[in-house]
């Protein structure tokens, strides 16, 4: 389907309200059931002492991994042994290798179903009775705080949230850079000072050995399509990599059938062997392995460039908004952004300033980083 339209079946889909939705009914029924069902479960309940601590980092896998160092501070202040994080199944498998205690959370499509393990899934969190719970996130989990029976919430400061919270660090969070969130809240928690290369992350200890040689690994996916470009002009990066490094493979990255569509019409404009696609064919932790075992790694504004971020891994990552909350600024890496001028659109993937960036920007990027 030509991108112009899926662009405008998109936008009509963001204008639909939401109580013309099909899924609008079921899912205010599922909460009408869960919200019933903890009322009751609160008042009958009555919480053990432990001196096990929560973390609830629900977001992203971008948002999970820069947090990686700070999970190593709480697990240093709190014991290991203590520390508990729960977060959404899909990225759990990270956790589980760095031999953290996991509480993973499903999300299921039907919202009946989905209301009856939230039920199952919170009888679990509350019996193992946490003496305190951090809200790790900047947004959102409204529902997991209310869920959970405990007098001792800190968090991020958000309106919507403050009533579940006995202690909040208010920050400014369409300014702050997202380490800095971090610093302030453990500042809260210890008291402690900590620099940006402190808070940093770094899970290279994931892997002992080298799996893959000779390799490049791009990252084609994010978010939304907004933070990726069109085949053409992620088309024409690639052809650069190749004739600049011969004798490597590109590896293309990513999950989810978008993004498999996406790699095949990279692989067809691109005309070579020298191409190959990992997209849903790899586990996560694989995934990570090959970024690991990459001269560098090329991506958009995403999960694996934060995984990058995290592997301490020169990269190139390509920006599409000025936004400069996740914009890491370390010698290591590079930032590209377009000037917005001429850009190559076609109606659905990136931004003007993701779509008007240069080939030669990233020839500069990969000869600064020494790569």
């Amino acid at each position: 389907m030509d991108y112009r339209v899926l662009g405008g079946i998109r936008k009509l889909k963001e204008i639909k309200p939401n109580f013309l939705k099909s899924s609008y009914l079921k899912n205010k029924l599922a909460d009408f059931l869960f919200k019933r069902w903890l009322r009751k479960f609160k008042k009958n309940f009555n919480p053990i002492r432990t001196d096990k601590v929560l973390v609830v980092s629900m977001k992203a896998l971008g948002d999970n991994v820069v947090k990686a160092n700070s999970f190593k501070i709480m697990a240093e202040k709190y014991g290991k042994e203590n520390l508990y994080i729960m977060c959404r199944d899909k990225w759990s498998s990270i956790f589980q290798e760095l031999d953290y205690n996991v509480l993973e959370m499903k999300k299921i499509k039907n919202p009946l179903k989905n209301a009856k393990y939230k039920i199952e899934f919170f009888k679990k969190v509350n019996n193992l009775g946490f003496k305190e719970v951090i809200l790790f996130e900047f947004e959102g989990t409204e529902e997991v705080l209310e869920g959970i029976v405990c007098d001792n919430k800190i968090g991020i400061y958000n309106k919507k949230q403050n009533s579940y919270m006995r202690r909040v660090v208010e920050i400014d969070y369409d300014k702050t850079y997202i380490l800095d969130r971090q610093i302030y809240l453990l500042k809260e928690l210890f008291n402690e000072d900590f620099t940006r290369d402190e808070i940093r992350p770094d899970i290279r200890e994931l892997f002992h050995s080298k799996k893959y040689n000779n390799i490049i690994s791009i990252g084609i996916g994010a978010s939304s399509e907004r933070k990726t470009m069109p085949i053409k002009n992620m088309g024409d990066i690639l052809k650069m990599i190749l004739k600049r490094y011969p004798n490597e493979k590109i590896i293309l990255l990513g999950s989810g059938k978008k993004q498999e569509e996406y790699a095949r019409k990279l692989i067809d404009y691109c005309k070579t062997d020298k191409i190959e696609s990992f997209v849903e064919k790899v586990s996560l932790v694989e995934t990570i392995r090959v970024i690991n075992d990459s001269l560098f790694f090329l991506g958009y504004d995403s999960g694996l460039s934060n995984v990058a971020f995290a592997l301490r891994k020169k990269y190139v990552c390509l920006f599409w908004t000025d936004m400069t909350t996740w914009e890491h600024r370390f010698n290591d890496l590079r930032i590209i952004k377009g000037d917005g001028k001429n850009p190559i659109n076609d109606g659905y993937h990136g931004t003007d300033i993701l779509n008007s960036i240069k080939a030669e920007q990233i020839k500069t990027a990969l000869i600064e980083l020494k790569v």
